[in-house]
């Protein structure tokens, strides 16, 4: 009886549990199918919502290989339509550095989440995918630049400035921020390139100089846009540290991200910086102490003649009037002489400053004759001293030619140097003592 009595309980115990599971609320009012199709309506009206579109920070990989252009980061522009297109636009290597723009249909797709897919064929985004693409240095036949055209979605709020997408394939994070109203494409690519090209540029080996709280580092070759980062006074080399970054430009500001955040001492990351025109330097967006900032140009300026290039003075060169006055001077005397003044260069010999003539006589080559001025670097210039003549030919020229001396006695003295545009692109730096006694040389 005792063993009837407890299988009975049991029973009842099971058939109350079982009650109680019935009645409990579903945790979800629609179905997986549902909200995912609920979602995918969602972020293309999100996408939607910009009418002037959104700039992708495009990166086809996470590698970081310096002569491979899918370490590279490209500026894409988007405008997502109502009727299913998309316009797309960029002007980089893929595009033969010209404004390229095409049209193609997208869609926000069901996968394991909404993703957004760019479905058909499309000039600009597909280029990077192509796994043909042959004719740029760092491609392969079969690789290419083993780009995505499919992103999962992270992250796009309501009405948010920044959304934030994953490759489907690669796995690398690409941003997207929403483009002012009225934004003309070309435009927008255009004075990117030029601020880039401004800042950055490949025709003098600038230094940048990367702060985050206690650690200090070189950024070298930024130009590349693939830059070197190792502590500052390291090595090169044996400390190499390759970080990708791109520039875009967001209500009437520039703004500089790398493609993966930096770690400060204390563990703080860095990833983006905003450039302060008025103070020349990128600050830290989360954190303004964080800083990327240009050369010390009066370090520069003799590093530079010490890594054996030189400074070039001539005739579309920037100078005060006393100082162009003097340089029209040589120009007119070599004139006298029936010689064509062409240009001076300062450089270093040996530790030794040299200013070096060019000229061209009436009959055959350019002539270089040189003159030793002593210099002394400062903290915030430098001073200069002329002291004569090479040689002989030296000195016969200057007999002939008085200006030159005039000219030469006129650079003695303390000067300041400053960046000529930004420390950022130190090609062209001036030398300045005085009010009104400057003069402004090319890196050459």
């Amino acid at each position: 009886m005792n063993k009837i009595l407890s299988i009975s309980l049991l029973c009842a115990a099971s058939l109350a549990f079982a009650g109680c599971a019935g009645e409990e609320d579903d945790l979800f009012s629609s179905s997986a199918a549902e909200r995912l199709e609920e979602s995918k309506s969602l972020y293309t009206e999100r996408l939607e919502s910009s009418p002037a579109g959104w700039v992708m920070e495009y990166y086809p990989t996470n590698n970081s290989n310096t002569d491979d252009v899918s370490s590279l980061g490209y500026v894409l522009l988007a405008q997502f339509s109502h009727d299913g297109t998309v316009r797309m636009a960029m002007n980089n290597t893929f595009s033969n550095n010209t404004y390229l723009e095409d049209q193609s249909a997208w869609e926000i797709i069901a996968d394991d989440g909404p993703v957004l897919s760019f479905n058909t064929y499309n000039d600009c985004i597909h280029a990077f995918c192509d796994p043909g693409q042959v004719s740029l240095p760092g491609t392969e036949l079969g690789r290419g630049a083993e780009g995505d055209y499919e992103f999962v979605v992270i992250n796009l709020d309501d009405n948010a400035e920044y959304g934030m997408f994953k490759g489907k394939k690669r796995g690398t994070y690409i941003r997207f921020t929403r483009l002012e109203d009225g934004t003309d494409y070309q435009a927008y690519l255009s004075d990117v390139q030029t601020f880039t090209n401004t800042m950055f540029p490949s025709t003098a080996p600038n230094m940048c100089v990367v702060t985050l709280g206690d650690s200090v580092m070189s950024m070298a070759n930024a130009s590349s846009g693939i830059p070197n980062i190792y502590p500052y006074g390291g090595d090169p080399i044996q400390q190499e540290s390759y970080h990708p970054f791109l520039i875009t430009k967001h209500n009437d500001r520039y703004y500089l991200r790398f493609r993966d955040a930096m770690n400060a001492p204390d563990g703080t990351e860095a990833q983006e910086f905003v450039y302060d025109e008025e103070n020349d330097i990128f600050t830290g967006v989360e954190n303004p102490e964080f800083t990327v900032a240009g050369e010390n140009p009066a370090t520069f300026f003799t590093q530079a003649m010490e890594d054996g290039n030189t400074w070039q003075l001539n005739r579309n060169c920037d100078m005060s009037d006393d100082f162009l006055a003097l340089y029209d001077a040589v120009r007119t005397g070599f004139s006298a002489v029936r010689y064509t003044f062409n240009y001076l260069t300062w450089s270093m010999q040996d530790g030794q400053l040299q200013c070096i003539l060019n000229y061209r006589p009436q009959r055959g080559g350019a002539v270089n004759i040189a003159y030793n001025f002593d210099f002394t670097q400062t903290e915030s210039g430098a001073t200069l001293s002329y002291t004569g003549p090479v040689d002989n030919s030296g000195a016969n020229v200057l007999a002939a030619i008085p200006a030159i001396t005039d000219l030469f006695n006129a650079f003695n003295g303390e000067y300041d140097i400053t960046a000529g545009t930004t420390k950022f692109n130190l090609t062209n730096i001036r030398l300045s003592k005085g009010d009104n006694s400057w003069f402004v040389p090319m890196f050459n």
